[in-house]
């Protein structure tokens, strides 16, 4: 059985890091971190895989979305 994912959705915070993270990304404490995590979903609606959390420094961090008009 094979499964067709659609839609990737991510859901998007911020803050400040905690010691781990920035020890991990090597930034200070005063550093702010966006914090997202990512959901494939299938075309029946089911979550098929999650990737939580993904972190990235949020003062070199450019988030850009496309939001049709149509």
């Amino acid at each position: 059985m094979s499964i067709n994912v659609t839609l990737a959705k991510e859901s998007f915070t911020c803050g400040v890091p905690t010691e781990h993270e920035s020890k991990t990304l090597k930034i200070g404490s005063a550093v702010p971190v966006i914090r997202y995590t990512r959901r494939h979903v299938a075309e029946d609606g089911r979550i098929v895989e999650v990737a939580f959390p993904i972190v990235r420094r949020g003062d070199t961090t450019v988030v850009e979305f496309d939001i049709p008009l149509d």
